[in-house]
């Protein structure tokens, strides 16, 4: 990418962090859990852009769930956009958890849980995001907890989906994306899946 595009993306997301949470949220956070998260990584805005508003829109009275929401920049790109939805973010390691639950506090429609999802799955929720820094166990548990959800329509919101094979069966459908990021000049891959009914 050429230095000019890349001061220009740069600022767009240190635009849309100071006014969400008034701190820029670059930086790669370590693992805490190597045997289930590879590592931790960030969501491109321009990705959220795509995934939310072009491909899987969200609706008034969706419950969105951030899985491993890290420094929470799934939310402050959907705050930013104007989203009122109510929004659960769950991040295992407490220190960068109680930050952005610190960072966020202001919003009364976003929740931070500093803990692991599968210890307390959340009641509400009907729109999962996971960026995939998890190994195949841990997605395989997500699975087998999404299946548990029966009284929703749900749909996984899957970026860098390594291992969507653990979807491949009866009990879901699945769309792939492979998009082209035109202006970074890059591609991305995500899934769309959803759990079928009956």
């Amino acid at each position: 990418m050429n230095p000019l595009k890349y001061l220009q993306r740069q600022l767009i997301r240190l635009k849309i962090d100071l006014l969400t949470q008034r701190t820029f949220l670059a930086g790669e956070i370590l693992s805490i859990d190597n045997d289930n998260i590879i590592k931790t990584v960030s969501t491109n805005y321009e990705e959220l852009a795509i995934i939310f508003f072009k491909h899987s829109p969200v609706k008034e009275n969706d419950i969105i769930i951030d899985v491993g929401c890290g420094k929470g920049r799934v939310f402050s790109y959907l705050l930013y956009k104007g989203l009122k939805n109510k929004m659960i973010g769950y991040e295992i390691n407490e220190a960068v958890g109680d930050k952005t639950k610190k960072r966020l506090a202001r919003f009364k429609n976003v929740e931070i849980r500093c803990e692991n999802i599968f210890g307390n799955f959340p009641e509400q929720g009907n729109v999962f995001y996971l960026y995939n820094p998890f190994k195949e166990a841990m997605v395989t548990e997500f699975m087998r907890q999404i299946l548990k959800i029966a009284d929703r329509e749900t749909v996984i919101l899957y970026n860098n989906p390594i291992h969507l094979e653990i979807f491949d069966n009866n009990n879901f459908s699945i769309e792939v994306f492979d998009i082209p990021v035109t202006r970074y000049g890059y591609n991305f891959t995500f899934a769309i899946i959803k759990v079928k009914f009956g």
